[in-house]
Formats: C-alpha cells, structure tokens, sequence
C-alpha cells in the first residue's frame, strides 16, 4: 500500500482533474467523497482508486474490500493535508474514491421518467435525481445543462445518482422520447397537475431555470401540466415544483 506526500503525485494529479469536465470526460472516471456517498456506491459501479487518511484506513479498506470484483480498487493513504487538494469540500471526510462514469445505451422508459431539458444548476439536478429515485422514477433523460458527474452534481444527489438509470442524450433522442410516451410538460400554462388523471407510465418533462423548455418540445408533448399557485406566485423554483409534480404520482 502506498503512501501519497506529495501533490506531484500522478494518482493525486489525476484526482485534482477530475473537478474539470473535460478531464471527467476524457478519462471517464469521477470522484465520489462523504461518509454517506461512499457507502451508497452500488457494486455496479466500478472504483478505480480509493485515497485514505491514517484516521479513515479500516472504513477505506471495508469498501476496496466490497469492490473487490474484477481488478478491484487500488488503495492509497494519503497525508491530511492532501485531503483538501483532491476534495471538493470544505471539510473533507477523510476518504476519496475515483470510480468509472458507468454508459447507458439510450432506450426507451419502462416507466415513469423525467426528461430535463438543460436544466443547469447542479443543486438543482442533484434535488431532482434524489426525489426521483424517491418517487420510483427509474429513468432519467438528460439533455444539455449541468454535467452529472461533478462533484456539485454527485454530492447534490445524496446517493440518488446511483439509484435512477440516467442518459445523456440528444435533441433527436429527446424528440423520439417525447413522441413514443405519455409524454407532459411541466410548464406555468398548463393543466392543474393536483386535479389531473396523471397515467402510470409518464415522462415529466422540466425545463431550464431561466428559458423553461423549449417551443419544439411543448408542441410534441401529449400534455402540458402547471401547478396552482396563490398569492401572486408566478412559478417555482425547477427542482421544487418537479418534485411535486413527481409526488403526484406516487
């Protein structure tokens, strides 16, 4: 097991990267940290290395251990103060893990499911996935706005992102999305979500914070749902009024 002093390191170089899309991209790794996040990390999902303090080595051990399948996850301890360069939080726990952005072919819904259409802010998407693993919304179609898997991302979702089957997509895949479901979008001009008869197979679709979803998207869908609102509140924010929207459901 080696130890890691230095941020010359190439494995503690390759961590640091990781805060940027691009290097995400083009290595196909991201970075999982927090107590709760690193114990949700399903066997699925490959981890490539895990950093440890000293303090945190029997909890880091456990989960190489529980990733053992295949070439495993190469452990290293780190110094204290090599922590924060390869955390994104303020106070990190102690234990880093680089694991291998898992690909999904895109396909079609089985049930219920969310298309968002450039939804941008990562505390947004992160709120978003976790209800919609809450709400049994197994499918989540993603098409522009916030990269999944930045760190903002990935601990917005407190463990959500590991419990929905999620797709980055394009205009086209959206359109054949929109067509081929019980497709409805959430939108201030629409029908009362609260009294409407909302199928058991549905795609909600929610649009970007500033621009909504676009004209193209709302021509193609089957339905257009608003929620009531009351005291001259005008809208919501995305990820709040989507969450109610996928309660209905439940």
């Amino acid at each position: 097991m080696e130890i890691l002093s230095s941020t010359k390191n190439q494995y503690i170089k390759l961590a640091r990267s990781l805060f940027d899309k691009k290097n995400r991209e083009e290595t196909g790794l991201f970075v999982v940290e927090g107590k709760n996040l690193l114990k949700d990390i399903p066997s699925f999902i490959h981890i490539e290395y895990v950093f440890s303090t000293e303090a945190r080595l029997e909890e880091a051990e456990a989960l190489v251990e529980a990733h053992k399948e295949g070439d495993g996850a190469r452990l290293f301890i780190v110094e204290e103060s090599l922590v924060g360069v390869i955390a994104d939080t303020v106070s990190p726990y102690g234990i880093v893990a680089v694991c291998k952005i898992p690909t999904e072919e895109f396909r079609l819904p089985t049930g219920k499911a969310l298309l968002l259409d450039e939804v941008a802010d990562p505390g947004n998407v992160g709120t978003i996935l976790r209800t919609a693993a809450a709400c049994d919304f197994q499918d989540v179609y993603l098409l522009g706005g916030a990269d999944l898997y930045s760190p903002k991302v990935v601990r917005a979702t407190l463990g959500g992102l590991f419990r929905v089957n999620t797709f980055r997509i394009g205009v086209d895949e959206a359109r054949t999305l929109i067509m081929q479901t019980n497709s409805a979008v959430l939108d201030m001009n629409g029908e009362d979500i609260l009294r409407a008869d909302i199928p058991s197979k549905i795609l909600f679709i929610a649009g970007n914070e500033a621009h909504g979803v676009r004209q193209e998207f709302k021509d193609l869908a089957k339905s257009v749902y608003s929620l009531p609102m009351k005291n001259g509140v005008e809208s919501l924010n995305v990820a709040v009024a989507t969450s109610v929207a996928m309660y209905k459901t439940v």
